[in-house]
């Protein structure tokens, strides 16, 4: 369930960049992380995908001034950071 729900957040996300979506962008990008957290892979796995999704999450916010949900953004990701520490100190 947990990689099914990892590719439909990633179709999101693309999509959400791809036609300029802001939700689409928060949701996919923002839960593509934690999914692969769940789903256990290697651990530079989930903090590539962290930096990779906040970098363009971030990015597309902030090039569109969406300075709010960017601020938003931020949180979700900080705390998609907080389950990879809590998974590394386990």
């Amino acid at each position: 369930m947990n990689l099914f729900l990892l590719i439909i957040f990633l179709l999101v996300g693309i999509a959400g960049l791809i036609y300029n979506v802001d939700s689409g962008v928060f949701i996919g990008l923002g839960l593509i992380p934690w999914q692969i957290l769940k789903i256990k892979l290697k651990r530079k796995f989930v903090l590539t995908a962290i930096i990779i999704s906040s970098i363009a999450g971030l990015g597309y916010f902030i090039y569109y001034s969406k300075w709010l949900i960017a601020a938003l953004f931020v949180f979700i990701q900080l705390y998609n950071y907080w389950g990879y520490l809590n998974i590394v100190n386990e």
